[in-house]
């Protein structure tokens, strides 16, 4: 949530002993300049404050210390109030590194991995819970899906389609395609999970960015935006960034594919993981969202800009789809060459 109401930071920042000389708006960080250095403060809304500062406290003691130090005010506390929102107070540190090899998203990767590794659990196995969580994500995509063929129908009985209609007409089936790649992803999952019997949890980031990924003046980097930490799948992180990553125009994205390779060389994600994984991502819920808001008339958008929006969601799914091959690719790599070794231990 933005701050939008204006913000006194004088008493803020008395809190730290501070009086600012000049201050930046960045969002809902501001950069102020006082004569003890420069600094970042940060606003969140009051219901993050008190899981935040738990979360961090608890990767510190896992060990995990590659957080965006906080400082604590003069009263020893890490948040100050602020209005409608809670502020707290780091040091202000670059996206960039200072060095010109710049392999940021590899080591946000590595790091990410580091994350998960020491705040990893073995959750207990309620196979009631799991079947549940699968019969209702089933219904819930059967229930898209058969919208999606009941709205195509509509627009097909027309003489005449509007440009929305024929764009969502001429990209149906690949929407379909879609969505019974990701409800494949996710019955082999349920099936895995069935025989394995078990449930991986990490500390997950909540919204992992390159332009969460910071350098001290030594090129060391740092995590920063620790709002929505909480315990869950460790890929629900790879989700949310190539979610973002991918949104944008048609490309080829390899160096995703590197990424998720450096990732799983540090936090090799298990079988069952990596289908749970491509059925999140493949799932062309961006797309159902836009076409849903266009049927029901629920956008007041003009039409050219919903077209847009489809075109952009259609974009995204097509990206994934790449995406998603490679990954495809390597797990049946990965089973060819188990094989092989197991046929060897045989001779």
């Amino acid at each position: 949530m933005a701050i939008t109401q204006k913000v006194d930071y004088g008493p803020i920042l008395k809190k730290y002993n501070l009086t600012s000389n000049y201050i930046e708006e960045f969002g809902n960080v501001r950069k102020i300049y006082t004569s003890q250095g420069t600094f970042a403060l940060k606003g969140i809304p009051i219901a993050y404050g008190e899981g935040f500062i738990n979360s961090i406290e608890e990767l510190y003691k896992k060990g995990f210390n590659r957080i965006v130090p906080i400082y604590r005010t003069t009263e020893g506390q890490y948040l100050v109030r602020g209005n409608d929102h809670f502020f707290y107070l780091m040091p202000w540190l670059q996206n960039q590194p200072g060095s010109e090899r710049d392999d940021r998203h590899h080591q946000l990767f590595k790091l990410l991995a580091r994350l998960h590794t020491i705040t990893a659990k073995e959750s207990e196995f309620n196979e009631e819970d799991v079947k549940k969580h699968y019969e209702s994500l089933t219904s819930q995509w059967e229930q898209r899906n058969k919208f999606l063929e009941t709205y195509i129908d509509e627009c097909e009985k027309k003489l005449y389609m509007s440009p929305f209609e024929l764009q969502f007409a001429s990209h149906f089936n690949e929407l379909m395609r879609a969505c019974h790649f990701a409800r494949g992803r996710l019955d082999e999952w349920y099936e895995k999970v069935k025989e394995t019997k078990r449930f991986r949890t990490s500390m997950t980031h909540g919204k992992v960015s390159i332009k969460h990924y910071l350098f001290d003046r030594n090129d060391k980097g740092y995590l920063a935006s620790f709002e929505k930490t909480k315990q869950a799948p460790p890929f629900n992180d790879l989700v949310s960034f190539y979610y973002r990553t991918l949104r944008t125009y048609p490309i080829q994205c390899n160096d995703c594919m590197d990424w998720y390779m450096m990732y799983n060389q540090h936090f090799p994600l298990r079988e069952e993981e990596v289908q749970l994984l491509l059925s999140y991502l493949t799932y062309p819920e961006p797309m159902f969202r836009v076409v849903k808001n266009y049927a029901e008339r629920k956008s007041v958008k003009s039409e050219h800009k919903q077209v847009a929006q489809f075109l952009n969601a259609y974009w995204l799914n097509k990206n994934i789809e790449y995406f998603a091959s490679g990954i495809m690719q390597l797990e049946q790599e990965k089973k060819e060459q188990q094989a092989a070794a197991e046929l060897d231990q045989s001779l």
